[in-house]
């Protein structure tokens, strides 16, 4: 189960709009897939002091506060979902624009911008303490094999996902917006489900 949760949260975070998946739409559309590849590790790297500080302070905090997280967390999928949603009705195209990226940088040196992007971003914070954060220590008190399988299947599937959508990008001409589209209502509709999930997790423990 909590595989699957992971992996079901990992395609969901590569398919919302950021300033981390628009650098790798840029190198899509640009023709960099080697330097989009490299770019879409750059999670694991920049996760990892984020993750560890997030689940040092959460594990402190009394159940209470934490089943007034995982309601908070609900309504803030739901609001990320209504976002993704209002993307894919307009068929939004703000975020392939390009910012400004040198292209000619390093294999390595676009994995470091890539990592500092995503360090100095607010939307890994605020997911990793309303929404993963409270997951993962659930699934750590059952066994810290289930934490494991959460990381696993979210990171695993982030991962990948990250590839294909800037190997997308990297055919957007042929392929057309449309498989764009689809992944966006795809996020949007798991996104939806797992904020109904928490939410009704929290009221569950509640009552």
């Amino acid at each position: 189960m909590y595989l699957l949760q992971g992996i079901a949260l990992g395609i969901t975070a590569a398919g919302s709009p950021g300033p981390f998946q628009a650098y790798l739409i840029s190198l899509g559309l640009s023709g960099n897939w080697r330097r989009g590849l490299a770019a879409s590790f750059a999670p694991l790297i920049s996760d990892a002091m984020i993750v560890t500080i997030i689940m040092l302070l959460l594990s402190r905090l009394p159940p209470t506060f934490l089943r007034v997280v995982g309601l908070v967390g609900g309504f803030f999928s739901l609001y990320l979902a209504w976002g993704l949603f209002k993307t894919w009705r307009t068929a939004s195209s703000d975020i392939l624009e390009n910012s400004g990226i040198d292209h000619s940088m390093s294999l390595w040196k676009t994995l470091w911008q890539a990592v500092l992007l995503n360090s100095l971003s607010p939307g890994p914070y605020t997911f990793w303490t309303l929404v993963n954060g409270p997951l993962v220590l659930e699934a750590l008190r059952s066994s810290a094999l289930h934490g494991l399988a959460f990381l696993v299947g979210f990171y695993g599937l982030f991962i990948i996902s990250n590839i294909l959508v800037m190997l997308l990008f990297l055919q957007a001409r042929r392929l057309g917006p449309q498989s764009t589209r689809m992944m966006k209502l795809l996020s949007t509709l798991i996104l939806a489900g797992f904020g109904l999930f928490l939410i009704g997790r929290a009221l569950l423990r509640a009552g």
